[in-house]
């Protein structure tokens, strides 16, 4: 996983300030699509539409307090269709070390790369 991006190191300090961290948050988030091109779209649940249909989806993880949340940690899920496609993968740009993971797994490698980075005693 990248490196911590720098406008989360400054905001975290502002957002502390008004209350410590009270929760983290994951969360896969739907972005409709029109098209088929977009790295990772394809036929699937997408919440902000409460059905199936063509989207993106983002796992990302944010840590919260009673007045603010900053997104801390994002990744596009790529579907098994898109992940076996090694033309749709070329065609995109997508890596190869890129794989297919499910949105769980996705979630568990944020988590663990936020405690790594020292994101926990943002919590305490």
């Amino acid at each position: 996983m990248i490196g911590w991006p720098r406008c989360a190191r400054w905001c975290l300090p502002q957002i502390t300030r008004d209350g410590a961290i009270e929760a983290w948050i994951i969360d896969d988030t739907g972005i409709p699509k029109k098209g088929r091109h977009s790295v990772g779209v394809s036929h699937q649940y997408c919440g902000q539409l409460g059905k199936q249909a063509n989207c993106q989806v983002a796992v990302t993880l944010s840590l919260a307090n009673h007045h603010a949340s900053l997104p801390v940690a994002y990744r596009l899920y790529l579907p098994n269709g898109w992940a076996d496609d090694d033309d749709r993968r070329a065609k995109t740009g997508v890596p190869e070390e890129i794989t297919f993971k499910t949105k769980p797994q996705i979630a568990l490698e944020q988590i663990r790369w936020a405690c790594e980075v020292g994101l926990l005693a943002a919590w305490r």
